[in-house]
């Protein structure tokens, strides 16, 4: 299969006063898949008078990324109000010092040696929240999966164990969230003033995590904790990473808000998207479920499992490059600079989207297919590094990548092997561009219990 990108930057055609804005606006994957199927490997476009330049070509993408990052900075609309209600002021939105001393004081709760302590708390999580699912039964699938996935971080990272906030907090994030799906906001990039509604849920949504560090302290109070099993938060407390005096107060409920509202939304958006994609796909289903019975015999997954269901693994993976939950990131330039034969004045903003690479033809047959086997017959084993990125890359790859990926196995693999998840007829099954890559707000899906 060809690597090669059409030789050419021409640019789809502009409005002489809005540029790409009003075709960005009216259909942004749609925008964005045309641009990665007709032009390239850069294309030039112009929103209104911001210049921005689309990269398909992987080797561009890791340039900016990774090659030449200290060029390039965080686009300054991930530093708005609007952002900073919705993720808080953490690992996401910081830059340079502050964001390098959160990574470090961070990285040890995602260490592999953690992460089979964390397989059996989620396992242990999704056969609590399956004891409430019956056969038969409509379920708001986006909620189910938003509840648990705040439950898993809340637990796994913070060592709370608490019930009846996974809703209100899932509740908020959906308000917040709202900002970036409005097409009039430029899916939150133009700083519109809040809504009545979105302080309310900022207020909301910082209620519920100081609640949670004021059950962690009553925690610690009980007994010392041993540093090696010390969970994010105990970590973040008092790392000398963090200035020396550990993180306190607003500073760390921030960090917190951060995991809470980025980490839980990624997972729950891939399962959603994976049970979307297994109920339009029969075939992958049944061999799913026979990987399933074979290793697992019934049994609920655990963290050995995970090397011996790559069927499983494949799916997520699938469900990933085809739904990723981040559908564009991008950087600004800092200097001016030439890319694919273009020249990027400094301020220009880079597209690197997710969205429009993972399903060129270029790099993935039949790409708009779902098709798992395509991770376990060496058809990408040549992939370029940035062909594929749903994590993003360079040193702000996500952090949880890792603990991300074995939260979706081993979810996909309890839920799968007790129900078939079918959407109700009539069900649109769009994705909605908003920060992350949404079904349609209120898919219900019927669950059948498997035999």
């Amino acid at each position: 299969m060809t690597r090669s990108l059409p030789p050419h930057n021409v640019a789809p055609p502009t409005h002489p006063i809005f540029g790409h804005l009003l075709a960005f606006r009216k259909d942004a994957l749609g925008f964005l898949t045309h641009c990665a199927r007709h032009y390239g490997p850069v294309v030039p476009l112009r929103m209104l008078h911001r210049r921005a330049f689309l990269l398909l070509d992987s080797a561009d993408i890791e340039r900016v990324l990774v090659t030449d990052q200290k060029d390039f900075k965080k686009p300054e609309w991930l530093h708005t109000a609007a952002v900073r209600r919705a993720l808080g002021e953490g690992l996401v939105t910081a830059d340079g010092e502050a964001w390098r001393r959160q990574r470090h004081a961070c990285q040890p709760a995602f260490q592999p040696r953690r992460m089979e302590h964390y397989g059996a708390l989620i396992a242990a999580l999704a056969e609590r929240t399956l004891a409430d699912w019956q056969p038969g039964q409509s379920r708001l699938l986006q909620q189910d999966m938003a509840h648990l996935a705040l439950q898993v971080v809340a637990q796994t990272l913070l060592e709370v164990d608490e019930t009846g906030w996974a809703e209100e907090a899932s509740a908020a994030v959906d308000t917040l969230m709202a900002r970036f799906t409005a097409q009039r906001s430029l899916f939150g990039m133009i700083p519109l003033p809040a809504s009545p509604a979105e302080r309310q849920a900022a207020r909301q949504l910082n209620a519920v995590v100081e609640t949670l560090l004021r059950r962690h302290a009553e925690r610690a109070q009980t007994g010392p904790i041993d540093p090696k099993q010390a969970d994010m938060l105990s970590v973040l407390r008092g790392s000398a990473a963090m200035g020396g005096e550990g993180m306190s107060g607003i500073p760390l409920r921030e960090q917190i808000k951060t995991f809470l509202s980025a980490g839980h939304e990624s997972s729950a958006l891939t399962l959603v998207w994976a049970f979307l994609l297994l109920a339009r796909n029969p075939p992958a289903e049944a061999t799913l479920n026979q990987e399933l019975e074979t290793t697992l015999c019934g049994r609920p997954p655990a963290y050995a499992d995970l090397p011996h269901l790559p069927y499983t693994r494949a799916i997520v993976q699938e469900t990933l490059r085809l739904y990723p939950p981040v559908w564009m990131t991008g950087r600004q330039s800092l200097r001016p600079c030439e890319i694919g034969g273009l020249q990027v004045p400094t301020g220009a903003f880079l597209m690197t989207s997710q969205w429009a690479v993972q399903r060129l033809p270029q790099y993935f047959s039949c790409p708009d297919d779902f098709r798992p086997e395509r991770w376990l017959n060496g058809e990408t084993t040549d992939l370029p590094r940035f062909a594929y990125f749903p994590f993003g890359g360079g040193p702000r790859i996500c952090i949880g990548q890792n603990f991300a990926l074995v939260e979706a196995i081993l979810l996909l693999a309890t839920i799968a092997q007790r129900f078939h998840l079918e959407p109700e007829p009539n069900s649109e099954l769009h994705p909605w561009p908003s920060m992350t890559l949404r079904p349609p707000t209120g898919i219900r899906m019927r669950l059948t219990a498997r035999k």
